[in-house]
């Protein structure tokens, strides 16, 4: 390879990094699993071993002018961008979820479900996203509280699931209520305490 196209090569590989190192470190990732420190450190890494390349492939008068940009410190693995934000949006998250009417349908009709249909139609998963931010919240858990960012996406779950069970027969010795069978004259509950799941 020409020493000219490495130097672009390792100059571009260089720059995009510092690039996502400063996104990552100011905005935040939607990586589900891993805290933004994880990633970011992966990515100050990145940058270690193009600086490196640009070592071994090139003289010092051929280095790109990235090269010379400070390499980013390590930050904690646990840090997470805009923690604030995520926890004001999945306070958020949980209230709306806490008031829909189709969460609050499912939580009064699962103990009347047969193991089976209740594994079929998924709602034990389904009322878990709730309770799963419940708890996130609690224990101050940012990475979990980030995956509710979008809260419309699980909203809808709590509605085709609601659906799922609206088209199973009750027991024969089970009588729905007109607000069941109806689904007019939804309550809303503003106190936690007052759901029954």
């Amino acid at each position: 390879m020409p020493k000219k196209k490495v130097q672009e090569d390792y100059g571009k590989q260089l720059n995009d990094s510092f690039a996502r190192w400063e996104h990552y470190y100011i905005n935040g990732g939607q990586d589900p699993f891993w805290p933004d420190g994880t990633n970011l450190n992966l990515i100050r890494n990145h940058i270690i071993y193009y600086k490196h390349m640009i070592e071994d492939s090139m003289q010092p008068d051929d280095y790109p002018e990235i090269y010379y940009r400070d390499t980013p410190t390590e930050v904690p693995d646990d840090y997470m961008a805009r923690a604030d934000e995520i926890r004001e949006v999945a306070k958020d998250a949980l209230g709306r979820y806490l008031t829909d009417p189709d969460y609050q349908f499912l939580c009064r009709r699962i103990d009347s479900l047969e193991p089976k249909q209740a594994k079929q139609i998924s709602i034990v998963n389904v009322i878990g996203y709730a309770k799963g931010l419940e708890k996130a919240i609690q224990d101050d858990d940012l990475i979990t509280m980030r995956r509710h960012r979008n809260p419309d996406s699980y909203i809808e779950d709590f509605s085709s699931c609601a659906e799922r069970v609206r088209s199973i027969e009750p027991p024969e010795n089970e009588q729905l209520s007109l607000f069941d069978m109806m689904y007019e004259d939804i309550p809303t509950y503003d106190d936690e305490e007052e759901m029954e799941c």
